[in-house]
C-alpha cells in the first residue's frame, strides 16, 4: 500500500506527543515530535525535515504547532478529540490547502462521543455515526496510507 502523503499528529500532552511518536517509530514510522519541552533548534529542524518529506508524521501539541504553514499534509489525526470548535479548525486547517485534497480524522473513546457531537453539530459537520474499532479491525490499514 502506497502512503499519500504527510500527517500531523496532535495530542494534547507532551507526554503524549512523545508516547505516540515512540510508538509510531517502534512501527517503522518515519515521524518526530515537537511541543514545549524541545528546544526551538529541535522544534524547528523536526518542521524543517518535515518539509523537505524526510519525516512522513509530525507529532504536535496545539501551542507548538500555531504558525506552522505546509501546504502539503495529506490528513490531520485528531488522537484526542479537542476541546472546542476553534482548536478543531486550526488543527484540521492544517491540510487540504492550497486546493488539495485531505482529510481530518478523530479518534475518540466512548466517554469522548459528546465533545464530538458538540463540535460537529456547531461547525454544521457531516454527522455520521460514530465507528466503533477495535485493534484488529481491518478499516485501520486504511490508516496506513497515511503514516
Amino acid at each position: 500500500m502506497e502512503s499519500t502523503g504527510k500527517t500531523v499528529v496532535f495530542c494534547d500532552t507532551k507526554r503524549l506527543c512523545d508516547r505516540v511518536t515512540e510508538n509510531l517509530q517502534d512501527l517503522g514510522v518515519n515521524a518526530a515530535a515537537i511541543h514545549g519541552d524541545l528546544t526551538q533548534a529541535a522544534r524547528e529542524k523536526a518542521i524543517v525535515r518535515f518539509t523537505n518529506n524526510d519525516l512522513k508524521v509530525l507529532v504536535a501539541t496545539d501551542v507548538a504547532a500555531r504558525g506552522i504553514d505546509i501546504d502539503d499534509v495529506a490528513c490531520v489525526v485528531h488522537y484526542v478529540p479537542p476541546i472546542d470548535t476553534k482548536a478543531y479548525l486550526h488543527r484540521s486547517g492544517r491540510t487540504a490547502r492550497a486546493g488539495r485534497d485531505g482529510w481530518a480524522v478523530t479518534l475518540a473513546e466512548y466517554n469522548q462521543h459528546t465533545t464530538c457531537r458538540i463540535i460537529q453539530r456547531a461547525l454544521r459537520l457531516a454527522t455520521n455515526p460514530p465507528v466503533e474499532v477495535f485493534s484488529n479491525d481491518k478499516r485501520l490499514k486504511d490508516l496506513n496510507l497515511f503514516l
